[in-house]
């Protein structure tokens, strides 16, 4: 089964969104994501998906793709995938070439090389990525409610969705008016009754006084998790906010790398984990991430980027499989998404329910047109 990286596409696609998405930081009505191709010398082909955010890695689309194709595609043309051994260790080989430390290069443009990378590999050899990931912990996964900013009116509309379809774990985006974020948990408490899980999540949006004054004012809803609530470099805010109350503080915009990870642990800075694919640099440093939480006691959430397809949403179900989270959120597809560049049903079923998509490599097939459709620009790495 011998096979090497023959040639490697770096695209980017323009997604527009049914709705617009809009929490602290930005409000979006569509996304532009990096998407990798990898061919192997069999003609088999993997595609990965990254999707940059200045404000969560520094990463613009063009330092994604300029970082693709002048380093790290390069550096993996010719590279042999023989046998599933032999995988992490052209990854490894991939990251010394371009990362001084070793350690390989953090965020969108690495994740979406990376799964390109376990894409080719599990279809050429005939396994999935989790074979690259540990053993599976969860075979069936539970997906939460996220609702974004939105008017009063559509507030109702989205409770009762979350009602209908059976979904217990819901996170609300706040942090830019209190008095409707109380009206917005009050609401979401009325349809959805005492017994929901419903958490918050403010995208840096205060200070750690707002942060301890808000917490105080949502408490009576019943908030279980409080997610972000100080700026990503304020360490010494979050650890003072994760002190004073008995709500669970976790981070995500604070956590993109393993060092990040470790750092968190060391200043007793949160109680939860957001473990994003894209984000963190991928499924190995995702479950790098996950293995440090679970030594340290903390708990693990798999969350998700505002507009990935449907290759990340699959990255982030293997991943959720081999880590069983507390909370899981994604895999919006078509329900957000004007249209999916996957052809295989990404949203959960009732009750958030949903299984690791079986097959080799990432299990989910992409549909040439519609990438096509989307693309915006395509270039092709010479070694």
């Amino acid at each position: 089964m011998s096979a090497f990286v023959a040639g490697v596409e770096v695209l980017t696609a323009h997604l527009p969104f049914r709705f617009s998405f809009g929490h602290a930081l930005s409000q979006r009505r569509s996304s532009t994501n990096v998407y990798v191709k990898v061919t192997l010398s069999d003609a088999t082909t993997g595609f990965g998906e990254g999707v940059p955010r200045v404000y969560v890695t520094g990463e613009t689309v063009d330092d994604a793709v300029a970082g693709l194709c002048k380093r790290y595609a390069p550096a993996l043309v010719g590279c042999r995938l023989d046998e599933p051994e032999s995988v992490p260790a052209v990854l490894d080989h991939v990251a010394r070439a371009v990362s001084s430390d070793g350690t390989g290069p953090p965020g969108a443009a690495w994740c979406a090389l990376e799964l390109a990378v376990l894409d080719a590999a599990g279809r050429h050899l005939g396994v999935p990525v989790r074979r690259w990931l540990g053993p599976l912990r969860a075979s069936t996964l539970h997906y939460d409610a996220v609702v974004p900013f939105s008017g009063r009116r559509a507030l109702d509309p989205v409770a009762l969705a979350a009602k209908m379809l059976g979904l217990r774990r819901v996170k609300v985006k706040v942090g830019v008016d209190l008095e409707e974020d109380l009206y917005r948990l009050h609401r979401l408490r009325w349809w959805l009754g005492s017994d929901a899980d419903l958490r918050v999540d403010a995208n840096c949006a205060w200070t750690a006084e707002q942060a301890l004054a808000a917490i105080d004012a949502l408490r009576p809803f019943g908030i279980s998790v409080v997610e972000q609530p100080v700026a990503a470099d304020d360490l010494d805010g979050l650890a003072r906010v994760t002190a004073a109350g008995p709500e669970l503080i976790a981070v995500d915009e604070s956590l993109r790398t393993v060092a990040e990870a470790r750092a968190l642990v060391d200043a007793k800075a949160c109680d939860a984990f957001n473990i994003r694919v894209s984000k963190c640099g991928g499924l190995r440093a995702s479950l790098a991430i996950a293995g440090i939480a679970a030594d340290a006691g903390l708990t693990v959430i798999v969350g998700a980027q505002v507009g990935e397809s449907g290759l990340l949403s699959a990255a982030g179900r293997h991943l959720a499989a081999c880590v069983a989270p507390r909370y899981l959120e994604g895999s919006a597809g078509r329900l957000l998404l004007s249209e999916d560049i996957t052809a295989e049903r990404i949203l959960p079923g009732r009750g958030g329910r949903a299984r690791p998509h079986p097959g080799a490599g990432l299990g989910v097939t992409v549909r040439p047109e519609v990438l096509a459709r989307h693309t915006r620009q395509a270039r092709v790495v010479e070694p």
